[in-house]
């Protein structure tokens, strides 16, 4: 047992937990010890950033993706050393990297935290089962076997994939690797859900030469919006008024996006000026307005801010215009596996009447 009162644990050791701990290793005493709790080979990526499609791209320009808060152009100044580095657009703006080059960077950040002169940041390759608090103060954790005494714990396990599903016809976790083999080519994919999940998909398999139409299905049907093509423009000052709810908020970016609008600016400005906001607004929240909130303006939020690239935003325009890509409010009602292999989605669409779609597999991009 270990039993230092000095340590911090912080358990999961994707992009939340990697960058806490080299934020931690840099500002904490020396003598004070970090321990990363990772249980997947991979340390630093995790779900978002663990993709190896290439087609996958971050939706934050990379001078905006430094890991060091003191340093806000590292990452960009990293990906620009690199052989493998992408070019800028030809229309100018900021570049947009692979999510996988992204991956490296974190693992390479990682590395090099735990191997820094007199560090104590260590990455314990094991899967917490338990967590006690204790009498005195602190927690005793329960992994691989042993036990580590700490003084604080973080929790850091990021964002869970879907449950498996029933393969092969209904793919309930779009990051298994199984989810897109062995589809007919020519054949029509089901894709639920339309954020950002719903592109890497599309994105994906086309990249595996798949020729066949994609349907994709919301509650709303929107797809997300993009960024401005071409260099960006100053964020908008926005100020949210002190106890300012849901609807009121709402109304504050309406209003801010009229007057960019009039003095030729770009609604993309006003959601960048109102970033320095969010925490604030949040935390002045009740639960109650958190719950309205997250009921009926989280999808419109995600949308607006959660932006794609413009250049993988022009992809899916030209899936649209094509026919390759068509876009439904509606939800997946009920499915059924037929004799030829194929599966049969009922559909109840937002307005009309029920829809059957024959469709070669059905992917959760929710």
């Amino acid at each position: 047992m270990n039993g230092a009162q000095d340590q911090v644990a912080i358990i999961g050791g994707g992009f939340a937990g990697t960058a806490l701990a080299v934020l931690l290793r840099a500002t904490l005493p020396a003598d004070a010890r970090v321990l990363l709790f990772e249980p997947a080979p991979r340390a630093g990526p995790g779900l978002a950033y663990g993709t190896a499609d290439p087609s996958h791209v971050l939706n934050v320009p990379a001078g905006g993706m430094s890991l060091h808060p003191d340093r806000p152009g590292h990452f960009a100044e990293w990906l620009a050393s690199r052989p493998d580095a992408p070019a800028a657009p030809p229309e100018g703006g900021p570049v947009f990297a692979e999510r996988v080059l992204y991956g490296t960077y974190l693992e390479e950040q990682l590395a090099a935290a735990m191997a820094a002169p007199g560090a104590a940041l260590r990455l314990l390759r094991q899967r917490v089962e338990d967590i006690t608090r204790l009498p005195g103060g602190g927690f005793r954790l329960l992994a691989g076997g042993g036990q580590h005494d700490v003084a604080r714990v973080l929790l850091a396990p990021g964002g869970f994939a879907s449950a498996p599903g029933q393969p092969p016809h209904l793919a309930g976790n779009p990051w298994d690797p199984a989810t897109l083999e062995g589809i007919d080519p020519a054949a029509t994919v089901l894709l639920v859900g339309m954020g950002l999940t719903m592109v890497d998909m599309l994105l994906s398999l086309r990249r595996r030469g798949h020729q066949g139409r994609v349907v994709a299905i919301s509650r709303h049907g929107w797809l997300p919006a993009a960024h401005v093509a071409g260099p960006f423009p100053p964020p908008w000052p926005v100020e949210a008024p002190r106890g300012a709810g849901p609807a009121s908020w709402c109304r504050v970016l309406r209003r801010e996006a009229a007057r960019a609008a009039a003095a030729g600016q770009p609604w993309q400005a006003v959601m960048d000026g109102a970033r320095a906001q969010v925490q604030r607004v949040w935390q002045g929240w009740s639960m109650a307005q958190r719950a309205t909130f997250l009921r009926h303006g989280r999808t419109a939020w995600n949308l607006h801010r959660h932006r794609l690239a413009p250049s993988i935003a022009g992809r899916l325009a030209g899936e649209c215009a094509s026919g390759g890509l068509e876009t439904l409010a509606a939800r997946l009602e009920s499915w059924q596996p037929e004799a030829d292999g194929t599966v049969t989605a009922l559909l109840r669409p937002r307005h009309g009447a029920p829809r059957r779609l024959a469709v070669a597999r059905i992917v959760l991009c929710t």
